[in-house]
């Protein structure tokens, strides 16, 4: 008897070690500058008062390991789903970087975006609506009247009785 292989879903096994990937890598490593640059900022403060240089320090450390934090989830992470949030339900599945990327890019561009009252506007095309149907249906009787008169012009022979 020969064997046959069961085909399976290997889509997610390749993707098991991307939390080591390149863009992730220098998202950390740009979150980790920033972080240097903070605390070498928070140093020129510590030598400037002496007794509070190791606590500068410190919270340099801490600013530093925060930011390559936020680099790493950035580069890393996709936007959730969340249904409290209307931003999230639209973004849902994107990279981070990619939603942050086009939203500085719209932001220099200078682009607007409108945002309608829908219930106006809804509101407005049913009164358009309402108006459209009577002037049809008006139009729609004086049609009829005129080809009532138009038939009993056209009868012979018949007593009219009119009014």
């Amino acid at each position: 008897m020969g064997t046959y292989e069961i085909p399976r879903n290997t889509k997610g096994e390749g993707r098991l070690f991307y939390i080591f990937s390149t863009k992730a890598l220098i998202y950390t490593v740009a979150g980790i500058l920033i972080g240097f640059i903070l605390k070498w900022l928070l140093g020129l403060f510590g030598k400037a008062i002496p007794s509070i240089s190791g606590l500068m320090n410190v919270i340099g450390i801490i600013i530093m390991i925060l930011f390559a934090a936020i680099g790493f989830a950035i580069g890393t992470f996709k936007v959730p789903q969340i249904e409290k949030f209307n931003i999230t339900k639209k973004a849902a599945g994107l990279n981070i970087d990619k939603v942050l990327w086009e939203s500085i890019k719209f932001r220099f561009k200078g682009s607007k975006y409108y945002v309608y009252d829908t219930s106006e506007l809804v509101r407005e095309e049913i009164i358009k609506d309402t108006e459209d149907q009577k002037e049809l249906e008006e139009k729609e009787e004086k049609a009829r009247e005129e080809k009532e008169l138009q038939d009993a012009k056209n009868r012979r022979g018949y007593i009219r009785n009119e009014r």
